[in-house]
């Protein structure tokens, strides 16, 4: 879909196409965290994608329903991160 029929669609249908793309982005999410909650355990080493933590390499503590608690490896701190932004260093 191009930008020319995006603009003859009127406003309800874009609601409608928005409210759409929505839930298939939630719903990609959630399915990516389950993916990511069933391959975690305690102890695990594992990187996180964000800035703050970018190039840390961290171990979880506590897995919980949306996040996981990790603490810093050869550091200080903990943090509570979101399953979707977690990934397990091979």
């Amino acid at each position: 879909m191009n930008y020319s029929e995006l603009n003859q669609m009127s406003i309800e249908d874009l609601r409608m196409l928005n409210k759409r793309v929505v839930e298939v982005i939630k719903m990609k999410r959630r399915a990516n965290s389950l993916d990511v909650k069933e391959s975690l355990w305690v102890g695990a080493t594992v990187k996180v994608n964000h800035p703050k933590l970018m190039g840390k390499e961290l171990r979880v503590e506590k897995i919980n329903r949306a996040k996981a608690t990790l603490s810093v490896l050869n550091g200080f701190g903990s943090f509570n991160v979101p399953l979707g932004m977690i990934e397990i260093v091979k």
